[in-house]
């Protein structure tokens, strides 16, 4: 039996996954982690952590031990929201942004390795295919 696109699907997402492990566990980070650090990134450095709750899709109780653990490890700095005392506010660390830009060329080079024997007309059919079976999921 032929192995079907859902297979091909996860084969490749473990693949990745497991690179990506690898590329993070050199600086202390986990993919939860990494994931935290993009948003963040893509918010420009500061947000809530409710904001990352919502961003990440899990409960208050796991985004403060993630949160915790990166303000442990230099990647972030928190402090109480002085405007609204609920919210704790979350900023990415000079360390962060260092680690942040590293990992954006690895995600670069990555992109460029899973694509290299493919033409460029190639790249943007499947670019086209992967965006309408995304779709198709909603």
């Amino acid at each position: 039996m032929e192995p079907g696109i859902g297979y091909w699907f996860k084969t490749i997402s473990d693949k990745m996954k497991a690179s990506a492990d690898a590329d993070l566990k050199r600086h202390g980070l986990t993919f939860a982690q990494a994931r935290v650090l993009a948003f963040l990134q893509s918010v420009g450095g500061q947000t809530t952590q409710k904001e990352i709750e919502k961003f990440l899709q899990v409960s208050h109780p796991t985004v403060v031990g993630v949160v915790s653990r990166m303000e442990q490890n230099g990647f972030l700095s928190t402090w109480i929201d002085p405007e609204d005392r609920r919210n704790k506010r979350v900023k990415l660390t000079p360390k962060a942004v260092a680690v942040g830009k590293e990992m954006e060329n690895i995600v670069e080079v990555k992109d460029r390795v899973l694509v290299r024997s493919l033409t460029e007309e190639e790249v943007k059919e499947l670019q086209r295919l992967l965006e309408i079976i995304y779709n198709n999921l909603e």
